[in-house]
C-alpha cells in the first residue's frame, strides 16, 4: 500500500517559495499594453476559470492517473488562498492572471482585495491601473497609477501607464513628465521612448518628437 503524501508546499517556507514562483510566472503571462477587444469585454462577464495551479513539475499518465513515484498533484490558487484569504502577494498572482485571461471583473476584485489588506502596495495599485487602462477606463485608472508612482516611486511600469492614462486623457504635459520618469528608470524602454515621442509630436515639438524616435528604435534594435 502506497503512503499518503504530504504535500510538498505545507510548510510556510514551501509556501512561501511557491508564492514568490508564482507572482514572477504570472507576471510573465501578462501583455498589459493591450486593451481589451469586444471579446474580451464580453468573456470578462463569463465565470472566471480560477482553478489555476501553482508552479509545480509534476506530471501524470495517459489515463489522467499518477504514477506511484509521482509527486501529489499540485495545489490551485484557490486552495491556497482557501488556507490564507489574506495574503497579498497570492491576490494580486491571482489578478494577474484573471486579467491575461480578460477575466476583467474577477481580476480587479483581487487587486482591490489586496489593497483593502496593504492600500500601499505598489503591485496591486499598478495591477489596478493597468487593468482599468485595458478596460478604457483611462480616468479611473488615473488614481491607482497615481497612487502608485507616490508610493513606489522607482517602478518604471507605474509612470510608463500614468503616462498611458494621461496621453489619452490628454493631459499632455504631464503624460511627458510620466513617460520621462519611465525612461529616467529605464532609459532603453523603447515602448516609453516611443509613447514619449508621441506625446511630443502632440505637443507641436516635431523635432524632439524626433529624436525619442530614433532612440525608441535603438532601443528596440539591442
Amino acid at each position: 500500500m502506497l503512503r499518503k503524501r504530504e504535500p510538498r508546499w505545507q510548510s510556510a517556507a514551501d509556501r512561501a517559495r511557491v508564492a514568490a514562483e508564482l507572482i514572477e510566472e504570472a507576471a510573465s503571462l501578462t501583455d498589459e499594453n493591450t486593451i481589451a477587444s469586444p471579446a474580451d469585454v464580453t468573456r470578462a462577464g463569463l465565470p472566471p476559470p480560477i482553478n489555476v495551479e501553482l508552479p509545480s513539475s509534476a506530471s501524470s499518465g495517459g489515463d489522467g492517473a499518477a504514477a506511484p513515484d509521482a509527486p501529489p498533484v499540485a495545489p490551485t490558487l484557490d486552495d491556497a488562498l482557501a488556507r490564507e484569504p489574506d495574503n497579498v502577494a497570492l491576490l494580486v498572482a491571482r489578478a494577474t492572471r484573471l486579467g491575461a485571461a480578460a477575466h476583467y471583473s474577477a481580476a480587479q476584485h483581487d487587486y482591490e482585495r489586496a489593497l483593502q489588506i496593504d492600500p500601499a502596495h505598489g503591485e496591486a495599485l499598478t495591477g489596478l491601473g493597468v487593468l482599468l487602462s485595458r478596460r478604457g477606463l483611462w480616468t479611473d485608472a488615473l488614481t491607482p497609477l497615481r497612487r502608485a508612482t507616490e508610493v513606489d516611486p522607482g517602478r518604471a511600469a507605474a509612470w510608463y501607464y500614468l503616462g498611458e492614462a494621461l496621453n489619452h486623457v490628454d493631459d499632455l504635459a504631464a503624460a511627458q513628465a510620466a513617460y520621462e520618469r519611465a525612461v529616467e528608470l529605464e532609459p532603453r524602454n523603447a515602448r516609453a521612448l516611443h509613447r514619449l515621442g508621441i506625446v511630443l509630436d502632440r505637443l507641436n515639438r516635431p523635432a524632439e518628437a524626433t529624436r525619442m524616435y530614433r532612440r525608441s528604435r535603438e532601443a528596440a534594435a539591442r
